[in-house]
């Protein structure tokens, strides 16, 4: 990272900013099924824990106003507001208002950074 932006600032002359924004990533059935890594089973394929995520991260929002977060996968989130109370619906709809909570790109699943042009792109998120 430190040499990203010494390299920044030295093509550019100043100072380079950083900004660097949490976000998830978590691959809608790439190696387990959807289920196995909402609920974390499967351990010995991949350790992810998709609710167990949305549960801490919803919380760490609520606890320091100053947090931000983007969710991409609305798959997982559709799995997990199903799941939880009223309350916590709520909730989430505040850092949503307040602009903790980012959704982005809006797709049942988030398409890969490898594909190598925009058809591409379009194609994994309709076939999501």
């Amino acid at each position: 990272m430190k040499s990203i932006i010494a390299t920044l600032a030295l093509a550019n002359a100043k100072p380079a900013t950083v900004h660097i924004m949490p976000h998830s990533h978590d691959d809608v059935g790439w190696l387990k099924t959807v289920d196995q890594y909402f609920d974390g089973s499967r351990k010995d394929i991949q350790y992810t824990n998709v609710k167990g995520e949305l549960d801490t991260i919803m919380d760490a929002l609520t606890e320091n106003p100053a947090r931000k977060f983007s969710e991409v996968e609305m798959k997982f989130f559709f799995m997990w507001w199903e799941t939880i109370t009223e309350e916590k619906k709520e909730q989430t709809r505040k850092l949503v208002k307040n602009g903790q909570l980012e959704i982005i790109n809006a797709g049942w699943s988030m398409h890969d950074e490898a594909c190598p042009i925009y058809e591409d792109m379009i194609n994994n998120m309709a076939y999501g």
